[in-house]
Order: C-alpha cells, then sequence, then structure tokens
C-alpha cells in the first residue's frame, strides 16, 4: 500500500482508523520511499504514532523480485526513515523471506549472504530488531518458480541448524537482536506487539495486549485492525504466497 498504493492508504486511513481512536499505525512495506516524498502520505507521521516493518531482502529488482526496488536503494533509505519516525525503536528490518534455489542449469542461489551487509547498515542508524524466515513452498510457489526456471532447494534440519547459528552469531556480533517470524525451532516473537507499542507511546498509553485472533499457532501478535489487501501486488516477487501481479 505505501510504495503502490499510497493515495488509497490515505483514504483507508481516514475511513476506518481516525487518528484519536489510533494508538499506533504498524506499516509492512519493502519500499518506504512515499512515506518521505508523497505529500499527503508523508503527512501522516503530525496525526499518527509508527513503527514500521522494512523488508529488504537483498533481491529488488533482480528476477526473483522484479519490480522492487534495488538492495542499496533502500538500504540508503533507512537513516531517513528512522528520521521520519522519529527513533530507531519504531524500525524493525525484515528480512524475510530467507530462499534457498536451484536453477535450471543447476547452480544454486540463496540470498542468505547478503543478511550482514543488511545488519551492519541498520546497525549503524540504531536499529536493533531484526524479523527473519524462510520461504514457505506452497503448492502455488513452488508452480510459480518452476515456471521462472528455479526450483525449491530446502535445507535439510542440520542444515537449517547450522544456518540459524550464524545467522544467530552475526546479529550478536552486531550487538542486535533476532525475531523468527512463525519460524519452527525459534520462540514465538510478536510483529504486533502491545507491549512494545505501549512502551514506545510517549504516554505509555496502553495498547491491547490480547493475543490476535485466527494466527498461526507459532504467531504471537497481540490483536489489531487489519487494513491492508490481497489485490495483485505491482512488485511480482515470484516467491510471494499472496498475489504478486501478473505471475500468478
Amino acid at each position: 500500500m505505501v510504495a503502490c498504493f499510497p493515495d488509497e492508504l490515505v483514504r483507508v486511513l481516514a475511513e476506518k482508523c481516525p487518528p484519536e481512536q489510533t494508538h499506533t499505525l504498524v506499516i509492512w512495506t519493502k519500499n518506504p520511499l512515499n512515506l518521505l516524498t508523497h505529500e499527503p502520505l508523508s503527512k501522516i507521521r503530525h496525526h499518527y504514532l509508527l513503527f514500521i516493518h522494512f523488508t529488504i531482502t537483498g533481491m529488488g529488482g533482480t528476477t526473483l523480485e522484479p519490480n522492487a526496488p534495488p538492495f542499496d536503494k533502500m538500504l540508503e533509505l533507512l537513516g531517513p526513515l528512522v528520521d521520519y519516525v522519529g527513533e530507531p525503536a519504531r524500525i524493525r528490518v525484515r528480512f524475510d523471506p530467507i530462499v534457498h534455489l536451484l536453477l535450471s542449469e543447476g547452480k544454486k542461489f540463496s540470498n542468505v549472504d547478503s543478511f550482514e551487509s543488511v545488519v551492519a547498515v541498520a546497525q549503524r542508524h540504531g536499529i536493533r530488531n531484526f524479523s527473519i524466515s524462510w520461504m514457505s513452498a506452497y503448492k502455488k510457489v513452488t508452480a510459480r518458480l518452476h515456471r521462472h526456471g528455479f526450483s525449491d532447494a530446502p535445507l535439510s534440519p542440520e542444515e537449517w541448524q547450522k544456518e540459524f547459528s550464524r545467522l544467530s552469531d552475526t546479529a550478536a556480533g552486531h550487538s542486535v537482536t533476532l525475531h523468527g517470524c512463525c519460524v519452527p525451532g525459534m520462540p514465538v516473537s510478536r510483529c504486533i506487539d502491545g507491549d512494545l507499542l505501549t512502551a514506545l507511546h510517549p504516554e505509555k498509553e496502553p495498547c491491547s495486549t490480547r493475543k490476535a485472533k485466527g494466527q498461526r499457532e507459532t504467531c504471537g501478535c497481540t490483536e489489531s485492525l487489519d487494513i491492508g489487501w490481497y489485490n495483485p501486488c505491482p512488485h511480482g516477487c515470484i516467491y510471494c504466497y499472496a498475489n504478486p501481479a501478473h505471475l500468478s
């Protein structure tokens, strides 16, 4: 919504989320540029407290994320985004998903090696929290990957543990916290965390801490009002479990 439908987001906020009735606006985005440059949308910071989940996978502009912005351009937005929301604690970077794929010519591909670069840049801007998850190989995802010359190359349990240990060591080396988003084998975490949003509120106004209904067992999110949608997404990420435009 931020990257591709900013005017619609402004309209939905006006209709469904009056500022006086909204504790915090939590946004997921792969491209937050419109928060900084789109005049109507950029003004929401004057009316709402914001918490941003900024997804940076290292694959922007590649075949896997054909219409997402390039990796380096998104890293350049981390500093301005911290200034926009007011403090780095209001941003969590999502290195999500981690993919392991086999190309048609037999070569392996993974974005996991980009993780340390993302952490290093974000940490320099004071961002201390990161979410990770691995690609879910739903049938429609594997079929779409196959049509584009890829196949899923899942890790064995032993390989996954080794990779998770490597990511954990990288996070610890940069003094940041790693959260798993519905990842078996990692502690249950919250992308929407009522306790955290309460602590970040200038007057400590309580946010709901009741568990969100209808979520996966490994999801610890607290309740919220979802104003997103699953209309076709112009980013067109071919590993997406939702509805990438022109690629389903």
